[in-house]
């Protein structure tokens, strides 16, 4: 039996750094998740763009030190999920002949096609093409293939949606990564990756939404017709709820979280009218107390504020006014709180759910697979399942050496 090669997803978050260690199950065409951690880092990142790249760096290093503390073994393929208002989608279709005598579609003939779409997308020099998401294939006029290696034609074209993003903001996670010894193998669009462990293919051909709901930003992926049709991001989240609460109670942003996390909803209940929480105030040793149905009414504001803005995009999109036969799917830290589901659900009046990772893509540990902050990463470790690894070899850094780094940049910095 082959030895697994162990594949990390690396997430870069709204203000923290998320690793998954997992392997491929070939037969099962599954991958198991082996070990997981999360590193916060507010001052090395924010909304998925490095700041300091001396503390994303510390930060990237002691995610990976954990997770592969937590899976017992060193990776061997990095796949880094990014995200942020630095990433553009735009849909391109490329084309390419068929010159073979027998006329079969190869490996190569795709790559060709994928060449083609590239092409006709223009980048000046500060953007790069992040990913390429093959969304369909026409083959002499057919439409609707997902794979057409080993099907016969004359002319295939395919139809892509493209991730752009800003080289300076790609290159600055790649340095912050290299800086720790870490090599990125691949890099993809982190809510496209979360969608699609996400969403089930019956969502994708009814018309479905998927929301990650995070700290600074929210993500959107739509699908129709078993294909993603767009994908965008807002630049608020539900840190921003937190903020709210800070300035209202005059508390500071940590209290605030505690407080949003633990009496937190969208809308009151019956039992909201007489009950009250204690919270310490900006200086630290002042109790103050504060009502939780008025709490409801610094809350709902914004989370309105979300909706619209969530409508507006939906509107303004390529594919127009959109039908969500197969609802909304939820993600994110931010969907935790009381009435969030309820609250997508009045607002767009279809059937809402908490996404959980598809058990036919993904299995591990419950408090890693069920953990909306390691979604992302996970989904990164599954866009693996089509690569090769024949030729990849685990990291030659020896155990120690990550954490000698984290030493070093403690020291130093």
């Amino acid at each position: 039996m082959a030895k697994q090669v162990l594949i990390a997803g690396l997430d870069i978050g709204s203000n923290q750094v998320c690793c998954v260690a997992g392997a491929r199950d070939e037969e099962a065409r599954i991958v198991k998740i082996l070990g997981a951690a999360c590193v916060p880092c507010s001052d090395g990142i924010k909304a998925g763009a490095v700041i300091n790249i001396q503390e994303a760096a510390l930060a990237i290093a002691r995610a990976f030190e954990d997770t592969e503390k937590a899976a017992g073994a060193q990776t061997a393929y990095v796949v880094a999920s990014l995200r942020g208002g630095f990433i553009e989608a735009k849909n391109s279709r490329g084309v390419a002949n068929i010159n073979h005598a027998n006329r079969e579609i190869t490996e190569e003939t795709v790559a060709n096609a994928l060449d083609s779409a590239k092409k006709i997308i223009k980048l000046d020099s500060e953007h790069v093409i992040l990913q390429i998401v093959p969304r369909e294939f026409i083959l002499n006029q057919q439409k609707g293939i997902q794979n057409p290696i080993g099907m016969e034609g004359t002319f295939i074209e395919v139809d892509v949606h493209a991730l752009v993003a800003v080289a300076s903001n790609v290159a600055n996670i790649s340095k912050a990564m290299e800086s720790v010894g870490i090599k990125c193998d691949e890099k993809v669009y982190g809510y496209l990756a979360a969608s699609d462990i996400l969403v089930t293919k019956e969502e994708k051909e009814l018309g479905c939404l998927a929301v990650d709901f995070g700290g600074l930003t929210t993500g959107l992926v739509y699908y129709a017709d078993g294909i993603v049709r767009y994908s965008s991001e807002l630049q608020v989240g539900s840190d921003y709820i937190t903020r709210d609460i800070m300035h209202k109670l005059r508390a500071s942003f940590a209290v605030s979280r505690e407080i949003k996390e633990m009496y937190g909803a969208v809308f009151a209940s019956k039992d909201m009218k007489s009950a009250e929480f204690e919270y310490r105030g900006a200086d630290g040793r002042s109790s103050k107390k504060y009502d939780r149905a008025q709490l409801v009414e610094i809350i709902q504001p914004r989370i309105e504020q979300i909706l619209f803005a969530i409508e507006d995009i939906m509107k303004r999109s390529p594919s127009g006014a959109q039908f969500l036969s197969g609802g909304i799917v939820l993600t994110g830290g931010g969907s935790l709180l009381e009435g969030v589901p309820e609250a997508f659900e009045k607002y767009f009046g279809c059937s809402v759910r908490i996404g959980i990772p598809n058990p036919e893509k993904v299995v591990g540990p419950h408090e890693i697979v069920s953990n909306p902050s390691y979604t992302a990463a996970i989904g990164a470790v599954s866009s693996t399942l089509s690569v090769s690894y024949s030729s990849y070899v685990p990291r030659s850094s020896s155990p120690g050496v990550v954490s000698k780094i984290i030493k070093w940049f403690d020291e130093t910095f």
